[in-house]
């Protein structure tokens, strides 16, 4: 079996090798002009980002197999591989302390204003203080804050686990639109009216692209404060920015946006706000969570090896 790793420096860990006999390739990254030449020969595909679709199977005409080394498949045609007989396999729950990490990082940055005072100790303002601290800015405690879940996976769950730990209460919130409420959990509506946190941990579908709009934020609490390291486009940016700026939010934070790398000029990265913390979509990225999606994948491929040798 010919395996092909297209995309090698999307990890910070290598990957390991199969235990079956094979033949390796491996590639640091692939531009769209490289892939058809690249798995015209291939029998298994590694692949993260890159792309593949109706084009891209006519082109590896052995193909058999696509393993991500990642949980999303929205970069892969599921139904083109279908009818061509290639199995499509992801890697889930790899690393969800690492998000649920990040996130609960996000939140005690935002509740306690951290890059807020550290902009007052280099403008000067602490050395200009009468007294040995300032008091410049309000903050709340996390044992007086309710934080809502949107998305029930193993991510959200983690992240719940931390929250208690500080002393959060916690509540899961149900899908908009749902026509009944599941047990443990509260309405969309209530949970966007109550939560002085709401974390995003839901897929991207045609039901949450864009969600996170002009409408939905005007109904979060006042002051509450929106994290989000599923999926970037399940927040609208301009209706973000316009919450912030009018103080109906209390902060943001997003490790996803919703092209990746995102351009230069895009909204996020040219904007800034001392309420606003973006980071790389590295959430996901502790080398324990790397190490852990490169083994669940070749076990994948291992596992497909050892049926179709």
């Amino acid at each position: 079996m010919n395996i092909v790793w297209l995309e090698s420096e999307t990890l910070a860990v290598p990957l390991p090798r199969p235990a079956c006999p094979h033949q390796w390739t491996e590639y640091p990254y692939t531009t769209k002009e490289q892939l058809h030449a690249r798995i015209a020969e291939a029998d298994i595909l590694i692949i993260n980002k890159v792309k593949i679709g109706q084009a891209e199977l006519d082109a590896a005409p052995r193909l058999k197999m696509i393993q991500l080394v990642a949980t999303g498949m929205d970069n892969v045609d599921q139904a083109a591989c279908r009818a061509r007989g290639v199995k499509v396999s992801n890697v889930v729950n790899y690393g969800p302390g690492s998000v649920a990490e990040h996130a609960m990082a996000c939140i005690l940055q935002l509740t306690r204003r951290v890059p807020e005072w550290q902009a007052l100790v280099h403008d000067g303002s602490w050395s200009a203080s009468r007294f040995f601290c300032l008091h410049t800015l309000p903050m709340n405690s996390l044992d007086q804050m309710t934080l809502g879940i949107l998305g029930s996976g193993a991510i959200g769950g983690k992240l719940a686990d931390f929250a208690r730990a500080f002393g959060m209460a916690v509540v899961h919130i149900e899908r908009q639109g749902a026509s009944s409420v599941r047990e443990g959990y509260v309405s969309f509506e209530h949970g966007l009216a109550h939560c002085d946190v709401i974390s995003l941990h839901c897929p991207l579908n045609d039901q949450t692209r864009g969600l996170f709009g002009d409408e939905v934020i005007a109904k979060m609490k006042p002051g509450a404060i929106l994290v989000n390291t599923a999926r970037g486009a399940l927040v609208q940016f301009a209706a973000v920015k316009a919450a912030l700026e009018r103080d109906h939010l209390g902060g943001v934070a997003l490790d996803v946006l919703d092209v990746e790398p995102p351009p230069k000029d895009h909204l996020m990265v040219s904007w800034q706000h001392p309420r606003c913390i973006i980071t790389p979509h590295i959430a996901w990225g502790t080398e324990s969570a790397q190490s852990n999606v490169g083994r669940l994948a070749i076990k994948h491929v291992d596992e497909f090896l050892a049926e179709n040798q």
